[in-house]
């Protein structure tokens, strides 16, 4: 779980079949990723799976960071890559429409040139999104010759997809998004391009596709209210405090299960919870939680990405929690509780990559059911399941 500043950022050994799932921004890549990724070719191996879980700024930079660094095919730099997967305007099953006139072009074209936006307050030095501002991951997969949604990305990665096995015997089944979601997203993408004078219905072109990409990594979108403090001396339940996340974007975002040698982690990516519950609740057996040996938490540990209704589902011995808290106050104390406070016969391992208050708070937290945990800070080393 690398220090992704705001974002995340995880590559799973998996019987010597390897994940790289995001990259967090370009900074990320360059200082703790990049390094990996060369000694693992060094020593004859490869990425079997590159996972861009969705289209935000502090999960797709270090990718584009990635891509754009290392070479076309044939002559990989840093790593060969079995597939990307990736989920951008060329995968959506909605239909696209003619080219456009020439003022929708300058619109796309104006996008283009102003490349992806950082988060405010960030530094350009020292977070850039990608040393290749003016070029989307679509079109990085496109030229450097990618497989890319197991062929040319016109495919969308979509919960009823069938279960992703390596060569190692790894397998990888999506969960998440659904194609509702990716419409959605595609429609909200088409309503903020109105609003730039923009007439068109998306072509399926290079340029459509940059201007998708940065506008919806760069723009601000809308955040679910927040719910009202009960009391100023008082810790609110996560049945009080959460409120739905409603961002298009993470709802589009790439949720797995890896299953390997008898193990099985969840990585949820910014999914939304309704949409997590209503998958898990498919491989469920029986009334009890599905048992996983680790789960990544949704959205940084964000209250609006995690309700009491998943966390019925779903437990494990491990859990995964990626931010430094800079953005939005990831992670929310109100779902560390919640996760802490359910009873449990083992003993819960919280993982995270920075201290953060959140992570402070929870050190002096007592489990309501009496429930054993544990709080770890675990930066660029590597977490055993």
């Amino acid at each position: 779980m690398y220090p992704g500043k705001n974002g995340d950022a995880f590559l799973i050994d998996a019987s010597d079949s390897h994940i790289l799932i995001d990259a967090g921004y370009a900074s990320t890549f360059n200082e703790y990723i990049m390094p990996d990724l060369m000694r693992l070719s060094q020593a004859g191996g490869r990425l079997d799976l590159l996972i861009c879980t969705h289209i935000d700024a502090d999960h797709i930079g270090g990718v584009i960071e990635f891509i754009s660094s290392n070479g076309p095919s044939g002559a990989r730099s840093i790593v060969e890559v079995n597939e990307v997967w990736h989920n951008s305007l060329r995968s959506l099953p909605a239909s696209h429409g003619p080219s456009g006139s020439a003022s929708d072009r300058q619109v796309l074209e104006a996008i283009q040139r102003r490349g992806f936006l950082l988060p405010r307050g960030y530094e350009p030095a020292a977070n850039p999104i990608s040393a290749k501002q003016g070029s989307s991951l679509a079109r990085l997969l496109k030229q450097h010759g990618y497989l890319w949604n197991s062929g040319d990305g016109t495919t969308c990665m979509t919960a009823k997809q069938e279960p992703h096995v390596l060569s190692s015997g790894a397998q990888i089944l999506l969960i998440g998004p659904t194609v509702p979601r990716l419409e959605e997203l595609r429609a909200w993408w088409i309503h903020e391009m109105r609003k730039l004078s923009y007439k068109g219905t998306a072509p399926l072109c290079e340029l459509a596709e940059d201007a998708y990409e940065m506008l919806c990594a760069s723009t601000r979108q809308s955040a679910p209210p927040v719910a009202k403090t009960i009391s100023a001396s008082s810790v609110r339940s996560l049945e009080e405090a959460f409120v739905a996340d409603t961002s298009p974007t993470n709802g589009s975002s790439i949720a797995v299960i890896v299953r390997v040698g008898g193990k099985k982690a969840l990585f949820l990516g910014d999914a939304w919870a309704a949409d997590v519950v209503e998958q898990v609740k498919q491989h469920q057996t029986g009334t009890d939680p599905i048992m996983f040996d680790a789960v990544k938490v949704s959205h940084h540990g964000s209250l609006h990405n995690t309700n009491v209704e998943l966390l019925a589902l779903i437990d494990a011995p491990v859990y995964l929690i990626s931010s430094d808290g800079s953005r939005h106050g990831h992670p929310d104390l109100e779902v560390l509780a919640e996760i802490v406070d359910r009873p449990a016969s083992f003993e819960r391992k919280i993982y995270f990559n920075y201290e953060t208050p959140a992570s402070t708070r929870l050190r002096a937290h007592v489990s309501k059911s009496g429930a054993k945990f544990s709080v770890d800070v675990v930066q660029n080393d590597w977490i055993h399941i």
